[in-house]
């Protein structure tokens, strides 16, 4: 049967059970088999500024911290997670979301796939940022600060209909005018 013909009978209703098989969606194995959520900020660190770390290849770091190649990626570019810079120390909270990043490595991801990562190396990592002490209370709120800095204030919605009611303002006038001439 041609493409046309199947098309035809999907709309008609006829379709045959092969065609409505071949129209269904990918199955779970297309997905990446890693840790779904927000890689810890004590991780991203690590990639970023780890000279050991930074010297392997992207497949490799996505492999051992359980995200994707396109993270690494963006994290040693600079794209994202721009307010970690080379003086971060992690706080108690960071520690926390590592060891459950790390927790989470074997056990089932939301698509239900297995999820890979060394947890050697994850904890190895970790280790060290605590070796080196964790952030003040100075520290954490300077870091809050910093990562606010970086984000765009999102335009309220008031702010956005005054506008608006502002620029009808404008046209009606406008139109007014015109529409007097035009009489």
């Amino acid at each position: 049967m041609s493409e046309e013909t199947n098309a035809g009978q999907a709309a008609a209703g006829t379709e045959t059970p092969a065609a409505a098989e071949a129209r269904k969606r990918a199955a779970a194995s297309n997905f990446l088999p890693i840790v779904r959520g927000r890689l810890p900020l004590l991780f991203v660190h690590a990639i970023r500024f780890d000279a050991v770390l930074n010297a392997m290849s992207n497949k490799d770091l996505a492999t051992k911290f359980a995200t994707s190649v396109g993270k690494v990626f963006d994290i040693k570019k600079g794209r994202n997670f721009g307010y970690v810079n080379a003086e971060f120390k992690p706080s108690a909270e960071d520690v926390t979301a590592a060891e459950a990043w790390i927790a989470q490595v074997g056990g089932t991801n939301a698509k239900g796939l297995a999820t890979v990562g060394d947890k050697n190396v994850m904890q190895t990592t970790l280790d060290a940022y605590k070796a080196k002490g964790l952030a003040t209370a100075e520290e954490v709120a300077a870091f809050s600060v910093a990562r606010t800095a970086t984000r765009k204030p999102a335009e309220k919605k008031e702010v956005a209909a005054s506008a608006a009611g502002a620029q009808e303002a404008v046209q009606t006038t406008t139109s007014g005018a015109a529409d007097d001439l035009l009489a």
